[in-house]
């Protein structure tokens, strides 16, 4: 789907295929919610983000539920963010010291991709000044906004570090999503890491994880990793189709999202009260002393 597509759905769906609506509509109007305010989000909610992105967008429950209303090829949908791997592969590969991704844009302090990185005294002194040099060189040091498909967008960098013993070892929004998920508290809290493991799959998840451990960049209250969840967040959250699934959800569901707080349903089984089964008993709040009474 290119920037200027829609996505529109009509469904009848029931028992399960629903509740995978219901589930997805309310993940994703939590993601939206919270990017609404336009503040840093809190550690808690970028762990419960990472979940939440990690059941979405990696254990697929947002293709699962597409292909139930029809909608086959879910990869194509698009998100518009912060890439840095065409910026990365501008630089030699020694020279970069770390980037990020990140892309988030709250209130106060934050970043839309960078690039940190040394440049050998051999190379610049032969220019008259390190802005000659770059005169010269003009090697970007930050990402670009562009458009491209959400698997894309997981198989892109969200960081990437160097290393003596392994050189620059870049590192995906997947694998950034299941570090905040799998190993920091969003799901499970797993402190353990074993870098002797010889498998090389097994082996690339704890470099990974022991090169994020240090952070090495702050914004606010955040640490990297924690940062690059919220750009992430905030990039789902600004999606078209992720607003019309929201609707939808809401719409096929209305019970599910916009419930009478005061009210209290009994089941029943009996055909009385409005025909469906249930009985229904109001709270009505005395704004004399802020009590409940029942009716």
């Amino acid at each position: 789907m290119s920037a200027g597509d829609q996505l529109e759905i009509r469904i009848a769906l029931s028992g399960p295929d629903l509740e995978r609506l219901v589930v997805v509509g309310g993940d994703l109007e939590y993601l939206v919610d919270v990017s609404a305010s336009r503040r840093l989000l809190t550690h808690t909610e970028v762990r419960l983000c990472a979940g939440i992105l990690r059941r979405l967008l990696i254990d697929n429950e947002l293709t699962q539920l597409l292909s139930k209303i029809g909608i086959t090829k879910a990869t194509l949908l698009t998100v518009e963010a912060t890439e840095i791997d065409s910026a990365l592969a501008a630089w030699p590969n020694q020279w970069i010291f770390y980037a990020w991704a990140g892309g988030a844009s709250p209130t106060g302090a934050h970043h839309a991709g960078i690039v940190l990185a040394i440049v050998p005294k051999a190379e610049h002194e032969r220019y008259e000044s390190l802005g000659a040099f770059y005169e010269a060189n003009p090697l970007p040091m930050s990402g670009q906004l562009r458009r491209i498909t959400i698997r894309d967008w997981l198989r892109s960098t969200s960081v990437a570090i160097n290393t003596k013993e392994i050189g620059l070892v870049q590192i995906s929004r997947e694998s950034m999503i299941k570090y905040i998920a799998n190993r920091k508290g969003g799901v499970h809290f797993d402190p353990r890491r074993d870098l002797t493991i010889q498998k090389p799959s097994r082996r690339r998840l704890e470099v990974e994880s022991h090169l994020l451990d240090h952070g090495l960049l702050r914004v606010g209250h955040l640490s990297g990793p924690e940062f690059e969840v919220a750009s992430m967040v905030q990039v789902i959250a600004s999606a078209e189709w992720a607003a019309e699934i929201i609707r939808v959800a809401r719409e096929a569901a209305p019970d599910d999202f916009r419930g009478d707080p005061n009210e209290l349903k009994f089941w029943t089984g009996q055909r009385e009260a409005d025909g469906t089964g249930w009985a229904t008993s109001r709270f009505q709040p005395h704004a004399a002393d802020d009590q409940t009474g029942i009716t």
